[in-house]
């Protein structure tokens, strides 16, 4: 509770957690200019391609990589680092508004936005956040069958994570794994297999969501972005959850519904393809109390202060 005497600061924070997104003022992992991307391509020469599927959130092209689309729907904006790089849109200014229809059938609902800082910037805090992560110590899991995770189980870092590692992620289309964690908590999983393969369903209970699970390949080189583990989802059409994220390592999703986000892509292709859905969360309705608070403790100290 807030001391009548800092009302003013804390209406002021209030007001800066809610022009940041709500869950920014309480998650420990997710780097604040990242929030709105559901993919983010790696600085590379390469591409990340995307087909037959719908993605929901922004999409964030580091320079100099090229974006295909083709048989696929965008309900957000694709955003690149450089200069407009794509393949598959036509119709209307590029860069510029859109809606743009996509070769072979689809739309891109948003714009196609050229030297956006926010991906440069978004890029360099996750590939930082992998490695800073990566290092950290954690409690053991092998991913090889249908199993429950209570967050509580990981190790707890300096930052209020609770951290966990595995060496061996195989997860096939008959299997479920299950995350259980209150609103509160905020899991690591650090994989350093070396071609990890994501195929079951995931399911998160107890009040734990989405952006509060973090699925972080490990390994290679972070100067160059190679070496990392090849990673692989393809869950027969099942719902996944969590934020995946792979700076050194090649990444594909196919013939899947992922309910979170897709990050990083090696000097490789980034491979969306064959049904594969990403649909990105969006802020929760907690913003509109922060705001509501926020904007009353700023106008009772004006009040204070007036009298």
């Amino acid at each position: 509770m807030c001391n009548p005497l800092y009302l003013r600061r804390c209406g002021a924070a209030l007001i800066v957690c809610l022009s940041v997104g709500a869950s920014s003022c309480f998650a420990t992992f997710m780097p604040v200019d990242a929030q709105s991307f559901a993919v983010l391509g790696q600085f590379s020469n390469n591409q990340t391609n995307f087909n037959n599927g719908t993605i929901t959130g922004d999409i964030g092209i580091g320079a100099t990589r090229q974006f295909t689309i083709s048989n696929a729907s965008v309900v957000g904006n694709v955003r690149f680092s450089g200069t407009v790089n794509q393949s598959g849109l036509s119709g209307g200014a590029i860069p510029g508004p859109g809606p743009y229809t996509v070769s072979g059938g689809g739309t891109v609902s948003g714009g196609t936005v050229a030297n956006d800082p926010v991906v440069a910037s978004a890029l360099n805090a996750t590939n930082s956040l992998s490695q800073t992560l990566g290092g950290e110590a954690g409690t053991a899991l092998t991913l090889t069958s249908t199993q429950t995770i209570n967050a509580s189980s990981g190790i707890l870092d300096g930052t209020g994570n609770r951290v966990f590692m595995t060496s061996s992620v195989n997860l096939s289309n008959a299997t479920t794994l299950t995350i259980n964690g209150s609103a509160s908590d905020y899991v690591v999983v650090n994989v350093t297999d070396n071609n990890p393969a994501f195929n079951g369903a995931i399911v998160l209970t107890g009040g734990i969501t989405t952006d509060q699970v973090l699925f972080n390949m490990f390994g290679g080189n972070y100067t160059t972005h190679t070496g990392g583990p090849t990673l692989t989802i393809s869950t027969n059409g099942a719902i996944t959850r969590g934020i995946f994220l792979d700076p050194n390592g090649a990444m594909q999703i196919n013939h899947s519904d992922l309910r979170g986000r897709f990050w990083g892509g090696d000097v490789q292709n980034q491979q969306i393809v064959s049904g594969a859905n990403i649909t990105a969360p969006v802020p929760e309705p907690s913003a509109f109390i922060l705001a509501g608070l926020g904007a009353s403790l700023l106008y009772w100290a004006r009040r204070k202060k007036a009298y």
